[in-house]
């Protein structure tokens, strides 16, 4: 089959590999130079960066992305690391000397001594959770089958709550809640309106100590998390090099205009140049309301999947902003990446975003040093130091355009409460807005993150109404992720193969 593929971001990527190995002729459009979207790197005076801190779970080959990866030839050097967190009133940052897996626990007794029932509650949920997730993956048997239902037990009284009611239950001090719901702030969601059962696994432990074993009994148990060894955009590059190796083609700075559609199927695209590219399958990413409506045309959809393009909430957006420095930033904050977290109210820090609010750094933003997994982003003697907030898409007062000068200076002067000095370093500078990331994806609102974690939310199924056309992307996924948007679009190759070999038009996929 000859499949086209609208967007070469991870999930038009990762589709296009899988189809490439299995012998189907691959072709990408993007109107970008370079494959991969937002983990293409920014580039400004000799310096490299990537569109933030990308570290990532399931990149050992004994995990999923790493073995999909594996698949297909592709070994990618990773480092392990770690993130720390800082309130306004304590920080969680992992001690010089190792103090053992449970060191954030007792860390938080000795700080909320009065909430030691609760902390410890929140422990036994976490590892049950964890049990659950590594249970799932094994094989079956009466023991584990035992251990399973033993950790749903623990779990099951708090299946119906979503964050904010359970950290509520289980904590009276806001400062404390924080510590476990801050993250979602960098989902763009409020804690009402996500399952709890989320915050382990956007919490896991290992996450904020790298020297945390994730092996239990000589198996994986915990995800690692991991950074790439000379930058994220390896991965990308990686499968877009797969995919021309296997007789596929990449067609850059070439924009679609048109999904053709006939007798209720896509047959192919059709380019702003006027040339059409006839196709057995086409795949489109980025934002779904925009491929749908500008590309396909609403006629097209059934009720269903009009609804839940209406309905479904994605992300906001990120200012960024990229500093190339003449000192080593690392003799103040000793992590490659670290959150400074300025408010305890989430829920007035989401309600900002999405009326459009920006908080100027003030509910919290990070600090982010690329260049510590990947040297060469920044000349000898010189370090990459980002930072950036969540944001809204457009402002209610004003545009970022004329106000990103001023908005970067606010950040550099908070970040220099943790990096003394820092203006004084500055040798070259890169901002990134939300109008910059839109001009990147070709969307009319940026979402940097994909879909909005909200519980029961329905995100655009892959398999879509019209026969032949696929979706896939961080807009198909709850919470995006490049782990989540990777394996998403493998599964939708999977169903889209299945569906398409049942009308007896082609192959089985291929392993993954």
């Amino acid at each position: 089959m000859k499949i086209a593929v609208v967007g070469a971001g991870l999930g038009g990527l990762s589709f296009g590999a899988c189809a490439a190995r299995d012998g189907h002729e691959v072709i990408l459009i993007d109107k970008n130079d370079e494959p991969g979207g937002v983990m293409a790197l920014a580039r400004e005076g000799g310096f490299s960066f990537e569109q933030g801190p990308l570290i990532l779970t399931d990149l050992r080959e004994d995990e999923a992305v790493g073995g999909f990866l594996a698949s297909l030839g592709i070994h990618l050097e990773t480092v392990r690391d770690d993130r720390g967190l800082s309130t306004p009133d304590f920080d969680l940052i992992p001690p010089e000397e190792y103090e053992g897996p449970d060191w954030r626990k007792r860390r938080l007794e000795e700080l909320f001594p009065a909430e030691k029932k609760g902390i410890r509650e929140y422990y036994r949920f976490y590892d049950a959770l964890m049990e659950i997730r590594f249970l799932s993956g094994e094989k079956k048997g009466l023991l584990n089958q035992l251990r399973l239902l033993r950790a749903f037990l623990t779990v099951k009284p708090y299946e119906n709550m979503t964050c904010r009611r359970f950290t509520e239950k289980l904590f009276s001090d806001e400062k404390l809640r924080l510590v476990f719901n801050g993250i979602l702030a960098d989902f763009c969601a409020d804690a009402d309106e996500v399952q709890c059962f989320t915050l382990p696994f956007v919490n896991t432990e290992t996450a904020f100590d790298k020297r945390i074993p994730t092996e239990k009994k000589g198996k994986l148990y915990y995800p690692s998390y991991r950074y790439i060894v000379g930058g994220c955009q390896k991965l990308p590059e990686a499968l877009c090099a797969y995919i021309l190796e296997h007789n596929g083609r990449f067609l850059s700075r070439t924009v679609a205009e048109k999904v053709l559609v006939e007798a209720g199927r896509a047959v192919g695209v059709r380019l702003e140049d006027g040339r059409e590219i006839r196709a057995d399958m086409v795949v489109g990413c980025g934002s779904a309301r925009d491929f749908f409506t500008e590309l396909v045309g609403e006629e097209y959809l059934d009720g269903n999947y009009r609804r839940i393009l209406r309905d479904f909430r994605p992300m906001e957006a990120v200012f960024m902003l990229h500093l190339g420095v003449d000192f080593d930033p690392s003799a103040f904050q000793k992590q490659s990446l670290c959150y400074y977290y300025g408010s305890y109210d989430l829920h007035g820090a989401v309600e900002k975003l999405r009326s459009g609010v920006y908080h100027r750094g003030s509910d919290g933003y990070l600090i982010y040093f690329p260049d510590r997994h990947a040297p060469a982003f920044a000349p000898p003697g010189c370090h990459c130091v980002t930072i950036y907030t969540v944001c809204p898409d457009r402002l209610r007062e004003g545009d970022w355009e004329s106000r990103k000068e001023l908005f970067a200076d606010e950040l550099i002067r908070l970040a220099e409460e943790h990096l003394p000095g820092l203006s004084e370093h500055i040798v070259a500078k890169k901002i990134v807005t939300a109008e910059d990331y839109r001009r990147l994806t070709h969307m009319k609102k940026s979402s940097f993150g994909g879909a909005v974690p909200i519980w029961k939310q329905r995100n655009p199924p892959y398999l879509t109404p019209v026969k032949d056309l696929i979706f896939v992307g961080a807009q198909s996924e709850s919470g995006g992720g490049v782990p989540i948007v990777l394996l998403g679009a493998v599964e939708a190759y999977e169903k889209a193969i299945r569906a398409n070999r049942a009308e007896g038009k082609g192959p089985a996929a291929g392993p993954v």
